[in-house]
């Protein structure tokens, strides 16, 4: 068997094969998902109520027509998040729908996001749905920010945070040119009030994870994405304490840490966003602009 397969084992042949028929079956579905995707029009009070609770995370447009500027950059980035999955797009333009949810006697054009995680923990609360109203400028930059940052949890546990849903924004997360802080703790132990506390400030400007890491296992998730991050430690170097890395455009860069303080990690991490190139989303298309080098201070 071994010379059929030109000296390969016959169970690997078998495997990838098997594998790439897998990846060739998952982009299949992919394309057909983003083929069909579709922002929902909410068109009535029930309409709402069912739409905000179809999923983890729904994010709904109110606009007195379905017309203007406004309406225009939301349905841009509403498409857009609508393929990726993971996040309910929606929008309505009957004041019968939107009265409800409008505050202190606010008018359309606004956005509410409902959520049935919580945001510290990413855990999911069964009968409860928060909200959020948009307050920001009516940019495609600004709003790709905002149901970005909101459709993920201040800390992205791993393993701990699970479910199709969640896999799907965690891969919007990991895609996206946002910074990104990677911290790595030696499993079983959780992220300490301290790190929590340092994504929580760092809100909005960079995304945070939290990976378990058993070293012993080669073929760990924490373990696997250490490394391709070029955190290639050995089982001391985790055992002494939590170890983190930033990411944006560039090669990722390991963060100098004591594996304790949560401000000294969260002053680590804002010298790195300020210091890099800003997060300015481009709508998709020819054309995209690359974030500007912010200007050091002399």
């Amino acid at each position: 068997l071994v010379c059929l397969f030109g000296g390969l084992d016959p169970l690997e042949v078998l495997v990838t094969s098997i594998m790439r028929h897998v990846c060739l079956i998952l982009g299949i579905l992919a394309v057909l998902s983003s083929v069909q995707a579709e922002v929902k029009k909410v068109s009535a009070a029930n309409d709402a109520i069912y739409f905000s609770k179809s999923t983890e995370i729904a994010v709904m447009g109110m606009f007195a027509k379905a017309q203007g500027a406004e309406f225009d950059a939301f349905m841009t980035v509403a498409k857009e998040f609508d393929k990726k999955g993971g996040v309910a797009m929606g929008y309505t333009t009957e004041e019968s729908v939107y009265s409800r949810y409008l505050e202190d006697g606010a008018k359309p054009p606004s956005i509410i996001v409902f959520s049935s995680f919580s945001p510290e923990t990413g855990e999911i609360q069964k009968g409860k749905k928060a909200r959020t109203h948009y307050t920001g400028e009516w940019t495609y930059s600004e709003l790709h920010k905002f149901v970005l940052v909101e459709s993920q949890p201040i800390l992205l546990r791993l393993p701990q945070n699970l479910g199709p849903d969640f896999q799907k924004r965690m891969m919007i997360a990991f895609q996206t040119h946002m910074p990104k802080l990677f911290i790595f703790g030696k499993a079983p132990d959780a992220a300490s009030d301290e790190v929590v506390a340092a994504a929580r400030n760092l809100r909005s400007k960079a995304l945070c994870f939290f990976f378990s890491v058993n070293p012993d296992d080669s073929e760990d998730e924490g373990l696997y994405h250490m490394q391709n991050l070029g955190l290639d430690l050995g089982k001391k170097d985790i055992e002494k304490g939590p170890v983190a890395a930033m990411v944006s455009h560039g090669a990722p860069e390991k963060v100098e840490w004591d594996g304790s303080s949560g401000e000294k990690l969260q002053a680590a991490a804002m010298a790195f966003v300020e210091e890099g190139p800003d997060f300015e989303p481009t709508p998709p298309g020819p054309g995209a602009k690359k974030g500007k080098k912010k200007k050091k201070e002399l």
